[in-house]
This record gives structure tokens, sequence and C-alpha cells, in this order.
């Protein structure tokens, strides 16, 4: 079948004056060449106005939802992108919790020929509490923030400290692109 499943708990799919399913904000959105994938929601929403008041659009923004077990994964969003014509660059945006973000990160080195740059929430979250969503919560070393930074960073990705960075790194890895 063809079907892919987002979520649970996850604010959907869309793509910019295409198709929009599910809740995120329309105003926050504009047609370009960056796929964003994301474990949450609101951070997908203040990247994405990040980048929207850069004048940098989006071809799809994924909601994967923050739950241990989801439907479509970072790896299968990044299989996505890679293969998309108009995307040129991908914002993965993680948290703490599971090892999503570390399996991206082999994806990314083995895989992905468009430049990918991450943001990982959680960087100060004391391991065994759980923060936020169900997967957000630190049970071995492999789900902390520093080892998923790490991971994307051996992968390739250039990964940024704060939200309102992402937006500067994909102005210039695009600049990078079109030249």
């Amino acid at each position: 079948s063809q079907v892919q499943v987002v979520g649970p708990n996850c604010p959907g799919v869309t793509s910019p004056g295409q198709c929009k399913i599910g809740i995120m904000p329309n105003h926050l959105f504009k047609p370009g060449p960056v796929g964003v994938v994301s474990r949450s929601g609101t951070l997908t929403y203040e990247i994405v106005a990040g980048l929207t008041s850069r004048g940098i659009g989006q071809t799809t923004a994924i909601g994967l939802g923050g739950d241990p077990v989801v439907g479509v994964s970072f790896t299968d969003a990044l299989r996505m992108f890679q293969d998309d014509p108009q995307t040129k660059v991908v914002v993965l945006i993680g948290e703490i919790g599971g090892s999503a973000e570390e399996d991206a990160a082999a994806f990314v080195k083995d895989t992905m020929s468009k430049a990918v740059i991450g943001y990982i929430a959680g960087r100060t979250a004391p391991p065994g509490k759980r923060m936020g969503h169900a997967g957000a919560v630190i049970t071995t070393s492999e789900g902390t923030a520093a080892a998923k930074i790490e991971a994307l960073q051996r992968a390739g990705a250039k990964v940024a400290t704060l939200p309102g960075e992402v937006a500067d790194l994909v102005r210039d890895v695009l600049g990078e692109v079109t030249q």
C-alpha cells in the first residue's frame, strides 16, 4: 500500500499552498525549498516562523508526534525529502528520549545527499524525568540531547544550539546550494 500514517500525538502534515492535514497554522508557512520533519509541534511552528520571516519557504512539514511509537519515522521522512526534487535542504527537529534521531543520523550519513540542519530540544533535561511528550524521557545514554547532537554532527548535519539559529543555518546552506 502507498498509505503512510503520521502520529499519534502530532500536528499533521502541510505542503504550503497545496495541502494541509492536521492542525498546523497556515499563516506560518509559505512555499519554498525546505523540508521540515519534527517530533515537536510547537518547535515546528517556532522554527518555521523563523524560516518564513526570513523569506525561506517550505516544501512540506511533517509532524511525527512525540510518543515512543509513531507511524512515519524520521528516516521515512528523510527518504521522502531526499527523493523530492523540490526539497533542497531538510530541517530535522528532535528531542530527548528514544533513538529516532540517532537512527536518522545513520540514514543522513549513509544516504542523504541534501544538507540537513538539526535542532535537538532538551539539552538540560535530567535523566529519568519525562519532559512533555511520553517519548521525551532519557532512559539510557542513547536518548540524551548530547548523544543525538553528536550523532547528527558525525553524520555531517549542522546542528543549531537554539531554535532561532536554524533559519540562519538554512540560509547559509541554501546560499551554498544555489552557487
